[in-house]
């Protein structure tokens, strides 16, 4: 199983969709990151939101930064993606845990919470300044947020859905969603064609976990007669930051710092929030750093 996004379009010429299906990265990324059942389900919706807006918005290389805050204790959930299927990302309280829903659900909303914003900054190059966009949470549930975003900050109307499904180990057997805007040429009928669509639409996991299919989600929601798919795109990590980087990082302190980390601490230690991976910098290893440093 691969994961992949695909885009499409409408024959009519009124939306634009994009699904993807990513459960082998989201496994991974929360796996690495020691995430709870609930710190699985939230981190996993934003990869996904955060994949699906980048395509929706972005082109070639370009990266987007989506950031979720809304001082519930979940805490603040970072997501960095672009258009070319590569993500990352983290939640600041991975192993957050709330009760149940009624319904069985993990009660994402209420661990997000909904005291502040989603903001989305766009990166398109040397040449432009990033872009940024900011509305505050509506329901913390990721995807109804990702939807008010796109009708506000963006001025498309769009209806994003995201999905991530465990089992009783809390494993990831689904993760995936879709994003579908609406195009100049789409008619008051086509939208209320497809609101109504939408509100008898089947559950993600359960197309998901049939077929592991991404472009399914958009059939099951169109019609596969009434669907042009344009391309697909494979989705992956972005690669790890090497030591070799991180020591470049620690290069820019002022040297005063890092004296007082060897003198203090005999080292350092960072932890790469995106992998919950501790890098570690030992006496020796800092004090060549520093002698580098001051041969600058």
């Amino acid at each position: 199983m691969t994961d992949e996004l695909v885009r499409a379009i409408t024959k009519n010429n009124a939306f634009r969709a994009i699904a993807v299906d990513a459960t082998d990265m989201v496994q991974k990324i929360t796996e690495n990151q020691k995430a709870s059942n609930l710190g699985k389900t939230i981190l996993g919706r934003a990869l996904i939101g955060g994949l699906l807006l980048s395509n929706a918005l972005l082109k070639d290389d370009d990266r987007l930064v989506l950031t979720i805050d809304g001082n519930g204790p979940a805490g603040k959930i970072v997501v960095e993606t672009s258009a070319e299927g590569q993500v990352r990302g983290y939640v600041s309280n991975p192993e957050v845990s709330l009760p149940l829903n009624e319904d069985g659900s993990e009660n994402v909303g209420a661990a997000v919470g909904i005291d502040g914003y989603l903001t989305v900054t766009k990166d398109m190059g040397e040449d432009m300044e990033p872009f940024t966009g900011k509305v505050q949470l509506a329901t913390g549930e990721i995807g109804d947020d990702l939807t008010y975003y796109m009708a506000k900050s963006e001025q498309i109307p769009s209806a994003v859905a995201v999905s991530v499904d465990l089992d009783s180990d809390g494993n990831v057997i689904s993760a995936g969603g879709f994003i579908v805007s609406a195009l100049p040429d789409a008619t008051d009928a086509d939208l209320d064609t497809l609101e109504e669509k939408l509100q008898h639409y089947p559950s993600i996991a359960s197309i998901l976990e049939e077929n592991h299919m991404p472009m399914e989600l958009l059939d099951q929601l169109f019609g596969a007669t009434e669907l042009e798919q344009v391309d697909s795109t494979p989705v992956t990590s972005y690669p790890e930051t090497s030591k070799a980087r991180y020591a470049q990082m620690l290069e820019t302190l002022p040297v005063a710092d890092l004296q007082e980390m060897l003198d203090q601490d005999h080292g350092v230690k960072i932890t790469d929030r995106f992998t919950g991976k501790e890098i570690d910098f030992n006496a020796e290893e800092l004090q060549a750093l520093i002698t580098e440093a001051q041969d600058k």
